[in-house]
């Protein structure tokens, strides 16, 4: 943004700032996608990949209903209970021709005080109006009792497109105003000292230590807000306009000719998702968030690091270490407190559940001989659901078909995911569910619970927090060569390693898991003029690995599986490589851009834009998103999978003043 420069001498502030000036300017800008695919976002209840598939259920007598009876597995002993279900009986599709809509304004004001001090300030607002064909909870409500754990504003009524609410009620950003459909906030505001060498920033403010398309290497002081457009806005400009602002203090000091100290110290503020039903949700709507960065007191925590960069003619280094807490946090199974009994009349499974639950003996009857085929820790079935992961809801996963879809779409071990729901949680045990060695057995275990519950379970899943050491070492040269292309690239080098970093567990245990990682980018880029009549062409090239992760943080041990099997995990590194260009027009009337990402398993995302200025401060830009997760291979084996859906025309009209 360009800046309209004004000039203030007057009063209070000419007298006490002979240099005083201040400064203003802003945009205000229209932004639509069209859907150019039928698919709607799988993960998202009008989306759903079974909405419109029959799946068959059948129960099977639980090893645990009897004494003894782990001597038999789950699926040995069929009972006369078998049925076959199609959500969309229960949960009505959606049909979206626009996947996103938004009217958005941002106001830049800066100031000058004398030589050294300066402030800016940028205020950014953002509306969403009810464009999105979306779920409304109120429509299940008549069913299986109606969802009823987790926030009101995001499980319980209509699709909150803004607010990022933890739990306990409270909103997770101080300096942001935010609704059901706007947003309000302070990208920057933000008092700088300047004094020679020294350069000290204070307030709330974003801190780029990366300039990739795409990929994040040294960039790591702030999250990622992903609740507007996801990865789907113009590639080039992508990091400015997601990284999370934070409370900060930022210090720079030239301490040599060709050394720099880059330094900061900020509250930790965590990444944020989109919210269950919006256009760009990551998360299955099928389950229940509960974001534990306030309650566990993660809000008062602080995250620090510092990086030395020097440059020595054609040959340049970096070094940085951040001790941080991860804005990305990990999930895990968690009790729901939500206090419902398995469903169903007289004569259904449920109430024969519910039945042989209350014929059991009181624990303290039993003594210290406690066996959950003969005694209960809880009065009934409904507190027993309360003390596990799943809620007795609709809009939940209604087979062991969908349960194993999910699992590898998200990549999660359905299996060993099903295991720590068991495991983890007195509740589950005390109801008669056991673990199971294989596939099969969980999809017996799995149909027979969702038949009992009268329709489906909702999973209860716990956002943390963990502080980690982030260690990054990197180099850069720039090609001298007699070949015009040649010359004058520039080859960096970026490494990052984090020893004993917390993941998300495939299987969502509540003990995660704890692995040591590296990330390694190259990144080639250079301007290069190839017409005489034209601007230079800027040209990126990037390639990253990576040990334990993708390039969203999931464990790559759950990569691989379908609905027919529990993930094997994916064998080596998860590589990707970006391109990209941007070509001017003479007096930049119009600017060409391609971006691309491509993963090697099978997945490609292509971006190409133009954009148009023709006076007036306007200008009109559209790009194309275009997304293949089916390139070849097995789909749930990289990274674009489950993002076809985004599949879309997005148009921008900017006004600047």
């Amino acid at each position: 943004m360009s800046l309209s420069s004004l000039s203030a001498h007057a009063g209070w502030f000419s007298d006490t700032f002979p240099d005083f000036s201040w400064d203003y300017g802003g945009f205000v800008r229209q932004e639509t996608a069209i859907s150019t695919v039928s698919d709607e976002n799988p993960n998202n209840q009008g989306g759903n990949t079974f909405q419109n598939q029959t799946a068959t259920r059948q129960a099977y007598l639980p090893p645990a209903l009897i004494p003894g009876g782990q001597l038999i597995n789950w699926g040995a002993v069929p009972l006369p209970y078998r049925d076959t279900v199609k959500r969309s009986d229960f949960v009505q599709s959606t049909d979206n021709d626009f996947n996103y809509v938004v009217f958005r304004g941002e106001l830049e004001f800066g100031a000058k005080f004398g030589e050294k001090w300066d402030f800016i300030a940028r205020l950014r607002g953002l509306y969403q109006p009810d464009a999105y064909d979306d779920f409304d909870a109120a429509s299940v409500s008549g069913l299986q009792g109606g969802i009823t754990g987790g926030d009101p504003r995001l499980y319980h009524g209509k699709v909150n497109y803004f607010d990022y609410i933890t739990e306990g009620g409270s909103k997770g950003n101080p300096l942001e105003w935010s609704g059901r459909n706007y947003q309000l906030y302070l990208p920057a505001a933000v008092l700088n000292y300047r004094d020679g060498g020294l350069n000290v920033r204070v307030g709330n403010q974003t801190i780029a230590w990366g300039q990739s398309i795409y990929l994040r290497v040294f960039d790591v002081p702030n999250g990622l807000d992903l609740r507007r457009h996801l990865i789907f806005d113009r590639g080039f400009e992508e990091f400015s306009d997601k990284r999370v602002p934070s409370l900060s203090a930022r210090v720079t000091y030239q301490l040599t000719d060709s050394v720099l100290l880059d330094s900061y110290v900020e509250k930790f503020q965590p990444s944020i998702f989109g919210n269950p039903n919006t256009p760009f949700n990551v998360i299955p709507a099928q389950f229940t968030v509960r974001d534990l960065y306030k309650e566990d007191g993660d809000d008062t925590k602080l995250s620090a690091g510092f990086r030395l960069k020097a440059d020595y003619g054609d040959w340049g280094w970096q070094a940085a270490y951040v001790n941080r807490m991860n804005p990305d946090g990990a999930f895990r199974w968690t009790e729901t407190g939500v206090s419902k009994p398995l469903q169903g009349g007289v004569g259904s499974l449920g109430s024969v559940v519910n039945t042989a639950y209350n014929a059991k003996l009181p624990a303290a009857a039993c003594g210290g001989l406690y066996d959950p085929s003969l005694c209960r820790l809880y009065a009934d079935s409904g507190e027993a659901l309360s003390h596990s992961p799943l809620e007795v809801a609709p809009a939940g996963v209604y087979s062991a078909d969908e349960w194993f879809d999910y699992a590898a779409q998200v990549r999660l071990n359905g299996v060993t995911g099903l295991n720590a729901a068991i495991n983890d949680f007195s509740g589950s045990k005390d109801l008669y569910a056991t673990p199971v060695d294989n596939y099969e057995q969980a999809a017996s275990e799995l149909n027979t619970f969702f038949i009992a519950a009268g329709g489906s379970l909702r999973g209860h899943i716990a956002r943390e927090y963990f502080r980690e050491n982030v260690l990054m070492l990197g180099g850069s040269y720039v090609n001298s060569s007699d070949n015009d292309f040649l010359n004058e690239l520039i080859f960096n080098v970026e490494a990052q390693y984090i020893p004993d970093r917390t993941f998300t567990a495939t299987d969502l245990n509540t003990g995660f898991k704890k692995t040591d990682e590296y990330t390694i980018s190259l990144v080639v880029d250079k301007w290069h003029r190839f017409f005489n009549e034209f601007p230079g062409t800027y040209i990126v090239f990037e390639a990253l690995t990576k040990n334990r992760s993708d390039l969203v943080g999931r464990l790559l041990e759950g990569y691989g599986g379908d609905r027919n099997h529990a993930a094997p995990g994916k064998k080596g590194n998860a590589n990707y490589v970006v391109f990209g260009f941007l070509q001017p027009w003479p007096n930049k009337l119009y600017e060409f851009e391609l971006a691309t990402l491509y993963d090697p398993d099978g997945g490609i995302f292509i971006q190409p834009g133009l954009r148009w200025h023709p006076g007036h401060d306007i200008t009109v830009e559209g790009f194309y998103n275009y997304t293949n997760g089916h390139l070849y291979g097995d789909p749930n084996g990289n990274l674009i999978a489950g993002l076809e859906f985004a599949q879309e025309f997005t148009m921008r009209f900017s006004y600047q003043f």
